[in-house]
């Protein structure tokens, strides 16, 4: 009897230390400075909109909904059911707060990728990705005339909202999902048709053999296909994560460019973002959609490369994103 009155107390304590590391954990993150920070940059961006029915700020989904943008609130919420993960994971290096407007328009995202190019290219402002702020500014030359090349196949399949996200394989047996099921998946968007997540803060992916070991994870290096990240990313020690979308790629190279002036996932950095969060069938071949910025041309290209591509693994990479979960 004694022995089993005690065990509610041991409960309690078990309790309070867990609240008492995740606390812990979330003052080492600077959540509330992250939220701030990743505010500032979407509404800079011109991402952010006011939207008179919620009475807030956020985006129009593709659906014509307001999807307002989740408050400090809604993130602390997040955070505390996701805290296991969480807690996991920035053992692991993810420390950076990442939100993606899921809902929003690829297409509207491209011209607004391409607004801010034609922007910063006439006030004399872009720059090279730097791995490190006490690196010196490297001025990039800009197209004069074409600031965003686009696959003619790939912008016919945004139109209509085609790409696959989050296959769990590259083949007619994806089993994945559409752009709209991921808005209202809240495996996906922790806040509807929003984003929540962590990401590793390097901006030059590591080349390989260069890769940390953080938490019993590996960081991923460049060099691979698609094929092989996915098939990485099903192992243990990646559990909670999914490969990149084309609105990660945007949203990022938007904000990246309007706080730091700099281009993002220059291939000629070996820096060029494999989005393996999508996926596209066509008769001949099975495609992964691709961004990065080309130094030689001056301009950001989007297309998509076969899912066993390794002739241009080289200078190309997977990242992950930590997606938190709905309450």
């Amino acid at each position: 009897m004694k022995e089993n009155a005690g065990r509610p107390h041991l409960l309690i304590k078990k309790r309070k230390a867990s609240d008492s590391k995740f606390t812990g954990i979330m003052k080492n993150l600077k959540v509330e400075r992250e939220y701030d920070r990743c505010v500032s940059a979407l509404n800079r961006a011109g991402i952010l909109m006011s939207l008179p029915k919620s009475e807030s700020t956020g985006v129009i989904g593709i659906d014509g909904k307001e999807y307002p943008i989740p408050n400090r609130e809604q993130l602390a919420e997040i955070f505390a059911h996701n805290r296991e993960l969480v807690g996991r994971k920035v053992l692991q290096g993810f420390d950076r707060l990442e939100l993606t407007p899921m809902a929003m328009s690829t297409t509207l995202l491209i011209e607004l990728m391409k607004a801010a190019i034609i922007e910063h290219a006439a006030d004399g402002k872009i720059y090279q990705t730097r791995r490190s702020s006490s690196d010196p500014l490297i001025p990039v030359r800009v197209h004069k005339e074409k600031h965003v090349w686009l696959w003619e196949t790939l912008r016919q399949t945004l139109e209509k909202n085609g790409l696959v996200y989050f296959p769990q394989e590259y083949s007619v047996n994806h089993r994945g999902q559409t752009k709209l099921e991921v808005i209202n998946n809240g495996r996906i968007c922790a806040a509807a048709g929003w984003s929540v997540g962590l990401i590793e803060s390097f901006s030059v992916m590591p080349e390989q053999g260069q890769g940390r070991t953080l938490g019993g994870r590996r960081q991923l290096e460049i060099g691979f296909s698609p094929n092989e990240y996915l098939q990485t990313l099903r192992s243990e020690a990646y559990e909670g994560e999914t490969g990149k979308t084309l609105e990660d790629f945007i949203t990022k190279f938007l904000t990246r460019l309007v706080t730091a002036n700099e281009v993002s996932n220059d291939v000629d950095d070996k820096n060029a973002l494999w989005c393996l969060g999508q996926y596209l069938k066509i008769p001949y071949a099975e495609l992964v959609p691709t961004g990065r910025w080309h130094r030689k041309v001056g301009r950001a290209r989007l297309d998509m490369h076969r899912s066993n591509n390794k002739l241009c693994a080289r200078n190309w990479g997977g990242a992950s994103t930590v997606r938190l979960i709905r309450p």
